[in-house]
């Protein structure tokens, strides 16, 4: 009868630190998890403010060509004129 008790000891110690281990290897994981997609919001964001970026530098080179396209169609006049 000891041994069986014996056995059945170790077994509920095994049962419970199997258990444990897995539940710390879920923390973990989420833990893991989490501090990666912390990492890729910040990717994320700084690749939207960059698109932001772009798209103003964008827009102020519209700004020029389309200036230096109305002061070309007027020296195109002028031109004409002359000769």
């Amino acid at each position: 009868m000891a041994e069986l008790s014996t056995i059945a000891a170790a077994a509920v110690v095994v049962t419970i630190i199997a258990v444990a281990g897995f539940v710390a290897t879920g923390v973990y994981r989420a833990r893991y998890a989490a501090t990666r997609d912390g990492g890729y919001r910040v990717l994320a964001e700084r690749s939207a403010d960059s698109a932001e970026a772009a798209a103003a530098e964008l827009k102020g080179v519209r700004d020029e060509l389309s200036q230096v396209r109305e002061r070309l169609a007027a020296l195109e006049k002028l031109l004409s004129q002359i000769g």
